[in-house]
C-alpha cells in the first residue's frame, strides 16, 4: 500500500519525467526493484519455516536474516529514494515517503520481529 501511494504521488507530480535531469533515479529505482525481488526470497523462506514446524531458535534466526535482508534490500534503497526526492526539492513526496518508512519500520518491529524474538522454547 505504501509503495502504491508513493508511485501514485510520482505519477501525479510527473516526477518520473525528471529522470532526464537526475539520471541516478533509474539506479535507485532499479536497486529498489532488485532489492524487493531478493527480499521476496527471504520472505518466502521465512514463511516456509513457520509451515515446517521449525524450532523457535531456527525461526528466530530466519527472522533475523529476513530483517537484515529487509534493511539492505528495501530500507536502504528506500532511504536513497527519499534523499533523491530531497535533492529534487520534492519535499512533500519526501515527507510522505519518510512517514511511510517510519510506519513500515514500526509495524515490522512491533507486529512481527519483537513478538517472535520474545518467544521461548517449551521444555
Amino acid at each position: 500500500m505504501a509503495a502504491l501511494l508513493l508511485f501514485y504521488k510520482l505519477f501525479q507530480n510527473n516526477l518520473y519525467l525528471k529522470i532526464i535531469d537526475y539520471t541516478w533515479i533509474a539506479l535507485v529505482l532499479g536497486w529498489l526493484i532488485l532489492g524487493n525481488i531478493v527480499h521476496g526470497y527471504f520472505a518466502f523462506r521465512s514463511f516456509n519455516s513457520l509451515e515446517d514446524n521449525a524450532e523457535i531458535d531456527e525461526i528466530k534466526g530466519i527472522k533475523v536474516t529476513f530483517y537484515k535482508s529487509l534493511l539492505i534490500n528495501f530500507f536502504l534503497p528506500y532511504i536513497m529514494l527519499i534523499i533523491l526526492f530531497l535533492v529534487m526539492k520534492e519535499f512533500l513526496v519526501a515527507t510522505i515517503a519518510s512517514v511511510l518508512l517510519f510506519m513500515m519500520s514500526a509495524g515490522c518491529y512491533y507486529l512481527d520481529l519483537r513478538p517472535i524474538m520474545m518467544l521461548k522454547n517449551k521444555k
